[in-house]
């Protein structure tokens, strides 16, 4: 895909100078952009941004004021609508069915296209409407009225007639908008299978980031009437362009688990915890083990000190968001004799010391030392042991002996969170030393 005019033989759909009003109100303003043939390409923005105006346009439900748009070559308005309806198939918002048709009847309609004037369907639209049918899992329902589906039902029918039309261009604005969320990764599976096998050029505009990202590869952002940004995932999706098209805080990262891009919305002005003083707290270590316990301190208003971590930590990428003071260590160091002295003083800056169900190693045993060493009479160690440390001991027992002899020396042990926070509360009362 590219912003500019690309070879015709090479292009599914070129648009050109797009201008398209409703009355005095201009719902695009002058976008040019090319889709390859074979492309998934998703349209983003903010409501209003002319998302569904686009989608609208190309299936020539609504006429350009100025510009125009090429399908094949071919002025798309000039094109044949019997012809334009064996190559354009649409999903729409609006999924409401009137008439008391049963749910296969709904789905033949997608080969109307295919049939001349009183044909009957054949064995291969009947083959066609029943593959429909299985791929949307609707299969069940086929002699069931449509007036009687749920949304989520009636959205699938829909979808399974766009897909009898066996179209050379799908369109879908807001496909999943009434599916729950199993229902919608199978749709993206499907509309992914048809895209990759078949060549179907796919044309969707979704409010779901993080749906798009997983499942699109050409990327169109939408904002005041006008183009954005276009291309790759990577150069659409970044924290600068969201904030400027929906005034909105991200973070930006990979997902772990398929490497597809994250967004994370934050606030606008930073977590309340941020403005919040210190509360004499250190939390030892970090990992994702230990997040969730970062997260419920600030959200009870209690803000600690964490550390050592290195940068890759997500314990560290939270404590840096949320500005609290960490000990940082190089990637894939030890703790080396500086940052233990750093990590000592700030112990003993600290009236409770936390150590939560996270694992130890060789790499993280002396943080347990440095509790033990730097702790004083007049201060609190408290365990969250959600799994016995044993379990978690990967230096051969020595954290097992550690934490023993640190129990026995007055330490407290928690096992779930909410009690944890709850003594935390307690203790911080005003009044309280």
């Amino acid at each position: 895909m590219s912003g500019g005019v690309s070879r015709l033989a090479s292009v599914n759909l070129q648009v050109h100078d797009l201008t398209v009003n409703y009355g005095a109100h201009a719902a695009l303003d002058e976008i040019t952009f090319s889709i390859e043939k074979g492309s998934s390409v998703v349209l983003i923005g903010p409501n209003g941004a002319g998302k569904s105006s686009l989608l609208r346009t190309i299936s020539r439900l609504l006429k350009p004021s100025r510009g125009v748009l090429y399908l094949g070559g071919q002025d798309l308005q000039k094109i044949p609508l019997p012809a334009l309806s064996r190559t354009i198939a649409v999903v729409p918002q609006d999924t409401a069915i009137d008439f008391d048709f049963s749910v296969e009847d709904i789905v033949a309609m997608g080969r109307y296209p295919h049939l001349k004037r009183f044909q009957k369907e054949g064995d291969k639209d009947r083959e066609v409407i029943a593959t429909a049918m299985r791929l949307t899992g609707i299969a069940h329902l086929a002699s069931r009225s449509a007036i009687n589906l749920s949304g989520g039902e009636r959205q699938r029918v829909i979808i399974a007639r766009a897909l009898a039309q066996e179209p050379e261009i799908l369109l879908l604005d807001e496909p999943t908008a009434n599916l729950d969320i199993n229902y919608q990764v199978e749709f993206f599976e499907l509309v992914r299978r048809l895209n990759r096998s078949s060549g179907v050029t796919i044309i969707a505009a979704i409010h779901d980031l993080n749906l798009a990202a997983q499942y699109f590869d050409c990327f169109i952002l939408l904002s005041g009437k006008k183009i954005f940004s276009l291309g790759r995932p990577e150069e659409v999706l970044t924290a600068d362009n969201i904030r400027a098209a929906y005034g909105a805080e991200t973070v930006v990262q990979r997902n772990p688990l398929h490497g597809k891009l994250l967004i994370t919305v934050i606030g606008k002005n930073g977590s309340a915890a941020e403005k919040q003083e210190s509360s004499g707290i250190h939390l030892v270590g970090g990992g994702e083990e230990a997040v969730p316990l970062l997260s419920a301190l600030l959200d009870a208003g209690l803000r600690p000190s964490v550390g050592p971590l290195t940068r890759e930590d997500s314990g560290h990428r939270f404590a840096a968001y949320h500005g609290l003071e960490v000990v940082t260590l190089p990637p894939f160091s030890p703790v080396y004799d500086s940052f233990h002295r750093q990590h000592l003083a700030m112990i003993k800056k600290a009236r409770f010391v936390l150590i939560p169900s996270i694992p130890f190693g060789t790499g993280n045993l002396r943080n347990l030392e440095a509790v033990e060493e730097a702790v004083t009479v007049k201060q609190l160690i408290l365990f969250l042991e959600q799994t016995p440390v044993a379990e978690r001991d990967y230096c051969e027992g020595k954290a097992s002996l550690l934490c023993d002899r640190l129990i026995r020396e007055g330490a407290q042990t928690f096992r779930e969170m909410p009690d944890l926070l709850s003594f935390l509360r307690e203790q911080k009362k005003p009044g309280l030393p």
